[in-house]
């Protein structure tokens, strides 16, 4: 909670100050350079919120309505993770589901083991006093019409709201009817 009202101090800041330039006459180069940065602090604030396309049309930072999708769907698959709502956590997948392809592959066949394997991430495995997690930046990748890689840096952070890991995902996704479900991860 803390952090989503940090972000949207920034957030009210950053509009006053672009309120107050589009006013003045002429640009200072600091109005110039702030201005040109704007987008870029805007975007990765909007990338954090469930109402990020709005901010992003409003700072003609626009994505593809399909990649506001993905990225929306991870942010809600985290909150998911963080909650330890497994059950939300497993409509998010197409099963089977393969983990660490990349190192040793483990095939997940249904919703109980999934749901099994979040439960030993979560709760054995999970960082000392983990609270939440971030996504830092990423990288949208769309291979083809119906598959998708996600690659995701995020960090988690404690309940003294320190960081206490980075970590990198691919996060590969396929269209199931009209939906976008996740069938791969593999994490760095």
């Amino acid at each position: 909670i803390l952090v989503k009202k940090i972000i949207l101090k920034k957030l009210c800041f950053l509009l006053l100050l672009i309120n107050y330039t589009s006013f003045s006459q002429q640009e200072s180069d600091i109005e110039k350079l702030l201005l040109k940065k704007l987008p870029n602090v805007l975007g990765n604030m909007a990338d954090q919120t469930p109402f990020g396309a709005g901010i992003r049309s409003l700072i003609g930072n626009k994505k593809s309505q399909l990649e506001n999708t993905i990225v929306n769907q991870w942010i809600k698959y985290s909150k998911a993770f963080e909650y330890k709502d497994y059950e939300m956590l497993a409509n998010y997948f197409s099963f089977p589901v393969v983990f660490d392809a990349l190192n040793e592959p483990e095939k997940i066949i249904n919703k109980k083991q999934l749901i099994e394997k979040y439960k030993i991430i979560r709760e054995d495995n999970i960082q000392e006093d983990y609270k939440y997690s971030i996504l830092n930046k990423y990288n949208f990748i769309q291979l083809s019409e119906d598959f998708i890689i996600l690659d995701a840096h995020y960090s988690r952070y404690n309940s003294k709201y320190k960081k206490i890991f980075f970590g990198r995902g691919l996060y590969s996704y396929k269209r199931v009817n009209t939906k976008w479900k996740l069938f791969e991860i593999n994490t760095f």
